[in-house]
């Protein structure tokens, strides 16, 4: 796995974010695409830090394909640029000087006088030199004018649609929720039954917010779903991960909060794991902890992870290899201890009491009784 190096030409020891990010591309940007770039300036700043994709996505609890997919946008509007190494791995993060001249422009910066390195220890993705990461980035939403807005509503498809969601939410549609609606229909290409399907699963879920449904559609444009059918087929899967961790954890009577599935998502998705490794973990969580807690099992997964576990097999290895670890410590211990004991009886002198305060005497018992037979 290559190195990635994140640097800039701009100075450091502070968190400086420019007006002009903040004027001309913050408005128009995802708000998690923001959090990340912020988090970027603040790693920079950050001496000796080992930055790695997995490392922000916890800390935003993001999933890595969401760190990818902001990546790529703001490559894309020209603040940042994705080194790659010869072997297609992502090995370096350039980000503009945010004072520098072409900030916000296509053409690369020249990367001289680095000032600021930090190493990346992992990254999951590849590409192509100087092509965008295999990740495939969703178009941030479009800000309608009031004539496209116009143009749409005498869409009878349209209508019909935001008609259909204002009934299944019981209220009118805010603007903002007709750009996403609108921004699923025009830029992701999503047919009204998919839409309507997508806006029934998440309030069957339990989530009404139009950010979590947007969520959930730019997934399924990335994962190339495109009609009902598959939509079902995903959702079926997704279904009975979560169902088989709610068992595990022994959760009933309510659904997951958005957290909650953060976490299963970055299990199941960033991490690859296995649905019974997942519920091992949980039922590992419930009896060390008595609860079900997403971060203990988001602990031990993470070092399952780490050390390279795929399967249940792994698992009992890694149970055996520390049994024996703790076994060795335990024994090696219980010598110490007895050596230390065995060194410490030979090395200490006698000690007198009042029954020892006197010298001893020694007697022969043979020249004794020649005596009293001889008188």
């Amino acid at each position: 796995m290559a190195d990635i190096m994140l640097h800039t030409t701009g100075g450091t020891g502070f968190t400086c974010v420019s007006n002009s990010f903040i004027d001309d591309f913050m408005k128009d940007a995802n708000g998690e695409y923001v959090k990340v770039y912020l988090y970027l300036l603040r790693c920079l700043t950050r001496d000796g830090f080992e930055f790695s994709i997995s490392q922000l996505a916890d800390c935003l609890d993001h999933t890595e394909k969401d760190v990818m997919r902001a990546f790529t946008y703001w490559e894309k509007v020209g603040i940042l640029r994705l080194e790659y190494s010869s072997d297609n791995e992502l090995s370096g993060i350039y980000l503009v000087d945010v004072n520098g001249n072409g900030y916000g422009k296509t053409e690369s910066p020249v990367i001289s006088n680095i000032t600021s390195m930090n190493k990346v220890t992992h990254c999951t993705s590849t590409a192509n030199n100087n092509i965008a990461p295999v990740y495939t980035t969703v178009d941030t939403k479009p800000s309608y004018s009031p004539d496209q807005l116009k143009a749409f509503s005498e869409d009878q498809q349209v209508e019909d649609l935001i008609f259909a969601i204002q009934t299944y939410l019981k209220r009118p549609l805010s603007i903002s929720d007709t750009t996403t609606l609108l921004f699923w229909y025009d830029s992701l290409h999503f047919s009204v039954d998919l839409i309507q399907y997508l806006v029934e699963t998440c309030i069957g879920g339990g989530h009404n917010s139009f950010h979590y449904m947007d969520t959930v559609a730019r997934n399924w444009a990335e994962d190339g779903i495109t009609t009902v059918d598959e939509a079902i087929s995903t959702s079926s899967a997704r279904n009975n991960l979560v169902y088989s961790i709610m068992k595990s954890f022994g959760i009933s009577g309510r659904v997951l909060v958005e957290s909650e599935l953060n976490y299963v998502n970055k299990w199941s998705g960033s991490y690859g794991m296995a649905l019974d490794l997942i519920c091992e973990a949980c039922k590992r969580t419930i009896m060390q902890t008595n609860k079900p807690s997403f971060p203990y099992a988001d602990s031990i997964l993470t070092s399952w992870h780490k050390a390279g576990v795929r399967t249940m097999g792994d698992v009992e290895r890694l149970d055996l290899e520390h049994s024996m670890a703790n076994v060795a410590n335990i024994s090696t211990a219980a010598r110490t201890r007895n050596n230390s004991a065995n060194t410490n009886t030979a090395a200490k002198p006698r000690t007198n009491t009042k029954f020892h305060n006197f010298s001893q005497r020694d007697y022969n018992f043979d020249e004794l009784e020649k005596r009293i037979l001889g008188n």
